[in-house]
């Protein structure tokens, strides 16, 4: 095995080393697009600095990713490919080893250029950005977990394209579906909630792969003839990537031809006030009725209003969402590996970040890149931590323009300019005579779930919206409560809330919306609960309105067309990849739809298992696999199976395979062939001399 890993090695090394280069030049060109981006950093606005890569470690993760695809796939079929020039797989295969060793020798040399062509290159980006100086953004080693697993994906395609490469099919047909598999885990490690789950998948993907290709070592690529286990494992890696073609199918079909004409209606405020029900359909013109049903008319034209006239009309909103989860950080691991800390603020000689591991902000200087010190509610500090004093939770909402940050009870006015904070507003400490609305929350329980800073203007600091457990707050930016309302209902059943600002400065209305997960719980009969008050006078009115969209288990009629095309396993299997995974989550009605397509399989599949004299129990088993995975289930079945070509028996006159001794009918055998006169072997005659 020895000498043939040392010629794997020989003959695949130069495609190494292109990748090798090519992947160094995209990290090359990376590190110097960031570095561009700190030296024109006066010339981007506020709001585009948000969405700038500001650590390079994270933000090649896709570059990274669709690299490592599509060299594993190259060179795990250039390993195969090489082998077919003149028949050098029949050369190769009868050498003195098992056709495992083999296998093992192409895969342990494989995958050694594969590390070497994505190692090193990482090796030295990763080296480049721990330097001091080079990255002026946060760093922690739990950043390097999604470029981690990236390239340990990367080998799924690497088998993907060894199993395309040694298939006996055509490429127009079914021969690349392995590659499904890799783009099927590719896809669902980024949405899974932990990281072992991740590495799970890639286990699961990696073993299917790799059994199918060592199958195929065994029978030059065919189906028949392949151990059992390689003829599974070759089942479960075409079976994902003809279902991703019939789901891109049926998509592409529906969105072209069956597309339902698009309408949405919701609630909409105008300045003096006024709720109005708005629907959107695909043009530009709207439907606008008050909540009676009566049209929306122009009082000089007596016509109905326009779409862009009812808009200049609206009210300025801010929504914001409470979160008084003590999970920090949560989410999806991906996200939270990739998005330690948050990017706040740029002065003119300072990047400021929201550095999740210490809850304070972190200060970097642009022109040495070097970390300068941090803020937290104790003032500056020198070093990361402080005096160990911190902020809550990084905000929902985070942007450049962003002034105040927040504690469990108190909000922080911040100087970045000058690295000061100052408190502004306590829970405990609160002004006195503002307008309240009853509450009956217990003060010891309050805490503060979400803040936001409300600019009228888009650039002028005009308000500050607090929420906590028992009120919503309404202050002005020096921290003086302007108004208290009760948070009822309140959270977690009630998480969105939105306050929109009247044409008079001493009139607002807030709205209390249901989670979505309460409003489907409740059937959707939740209402959104409307108050409009008054700085002097308080409460002028509140009204219920009735939820709009919610559908509930309804579907429109392309998801029920596309659900057709998508087995009902996996219809199943989706909505489970949660935190906490309900089986009310599950699109019963859609996995009906899609059973039934599986159910008119099942007779196809069992009538071509008997044209083609399959045995009872591999007819079995191809019907409970039509049954589980539907239309992808009969294509795989398609796909893997050989279809030899069929004559007429002599004997019992029906149709038989000819790759078999005897007729799978009566078990006659093949009749001899005509003598011609062109036979090589001649019966022995008596020589005379």
């Amino acid at each position: 095995m020895k000498t043939l890993i040392l010629k794997e090695l020989r003959e695949n090394v130069k495609l190494a080393v292109l990748g090798l280069g090519i992947l160094a030049l995209i990290l090359a060109l990376n590190a110097q697009k960031y570095s561009t981006i700190l030296k024109n950093l006066g010339g981007i606005s506020d709001s585009q600095q948000v969405y700038l890569p500001w650590q390079p470690l994270v933000s090649s993760d896709i570059l990274i990713g669709f690299f490592c695809a599509i060299f594993g796939a190259v060179l795990g079929w250039f390993q195969i490919h090489n082998e077919r020039h003149r028949d050098l797989w029949a050369f190769l295969i009868h050498r003195p080893i098992t056709r495992t060793e083999i296998f093992f020798g192409k895969v342990i040399a494989g995958l050694m250029l594969y590390v070497l062509a994505t190692g090193l290159p990482l090796i030295g980006f990763i080296a480049w950005a721990l330097v001091p100086g080079h990255v002026a953004a946060p760093f922690q080693w739990a950043m390097l977990r999604p470029t981690a697993i990236i390239v340990l994906s990367g080998t799924l395609y690497y088998f993907a394209g060894m199993l395309t490469g040694l298939r006996q099919a055509r490429w127009y047909a079914s021969r690349a579906l392995g590659l499904g598999v890799a783009l099927f885990v590719s896809l669902m490690f980024q949405s899974e909630w932990h990281l072992w789950q991740a590495l799970f998948l890639i286990l699961i993907g990696g073993i299917i792969l790799a059994t199918a290709v060592w199958g195929g070592f065994h029978s030059h690529g065919y189906y028949r003839g392949q151990p059992a286990p390689g003829r599974l494992a070759l089942t479960g890696a075409l079976m994902p990537g003809w279902g991703f073609v019939l789901a891109l199918t049926a998509i592409l079909l529906v969105e072209l031809l069956l597309r339902s004409p698009y309408s949405q209606t919701q609630y909409q405020m105008t300045k003096d006030g006024a709720i109005y029900k708005v629907t959107q359909g695909d043009g530009d013109q709207s439907n606008i009725v008050d909540l009676a049903g009566k049209p929306l008319v122009d009082s000089k034209t007596g016509r109905r209003i326009g779409t862009a006239d009812f808009n200049r009309q609206l009210c300025i909103r801010v929504q914001i969402s409470p979160d008084f989860s003590n999970q920090a950080p949560h989410g999806r691991w991906f996200d939270r590996d990739c998005n330690r800390f948050t990017f706040w603020r740029a002065t003119p000689d300072t990047l400021w970040y929201y550095w999740g591991r210490y809850g304070r902000l972190v200060g970097y200087d642009i022109a040495t890149r070097r970390f300068i010190g941090s803020l937290g509610p104790d003032g500056f500090a020198q070093n990361v931590a402080g005096d160990g004093s911190r902020f809550d939770h990084a905000p929902a909402h985070a942007s450049a323009s962003r002034r105040i940050i927040n504690t469990a009870d108190t909000v922080y006015a911040l100087d970045l300019e000058h690295r000061a904070t100052k408190a502004i507003f306590t829970l405990t400490n609160e002004s006195s005579g503002a307008t309240t609305l009853s509450a009956t929350t217990n003060a010891a329980n309050e805490a503060i779930g979400e803040i936001a800073e409300v600019s009228l203007n888009g650039n002028d600091w005009d308000y500050t919206i607090v929420v906590t457990r028992g009120y919503i707050r309404l202050l002005t930016p020096d921290g003086k409560v302007l108004w208290r309302a009760a948070y009822k209902p309140g959270y977690p059943d009630y998480n969105q809330i939105q306050v929109t600002f009247l044409d008079s400065r001493n009139q607002f209305a807030l709205w209390l919306s249901p989670s979505w997960y309460a409003q489907g719980k409740a059937g959707g009969k939740l209402p959104t609960q409307v108050v409009w008050l008054d700085r002097e006078q308080g409460v002028l009115k509140n009204t219920d309105l009735p939820e709009l969209f919610h559908n509930g288990r309804e579907f429109a009629r392309e998801q029920k067309l596309i659900s057709l095309s998508i087995s009902p396993a996996l219809l199943v299997m989706i909505p489970l990849i949660n935190e906490q995974p309900r089986l009310q989550d599950i699109p019963w009605v859609l996995v009906r739809y899609s059973l039934a397509t599986a159910l008119v399989c099942l007779p196809i599949g069992w009538w071509l298992g008997l044209r083609y004299s399959l045995s009872l129990p591999a007819r079995l088993g191809w019907a409970a696999f039509y049954l589980v995975f539907g239309i992808p289930g009969l294509l795989t079945f398609l796909s893997v199976q050989e279809w030899p070509a069929r004559e007429s028996c002599p004997n019992c006159k029906k149709l038989r395979v000819v790759d078999r001794d005897q007729c799978e009918h009566c078990g006659a055998n093949f009749a001899p062939p005509e003598r011609n006169g062109t036979e090589v072997f001649e019966p022995l005659t008596a020589v005379k001399y």
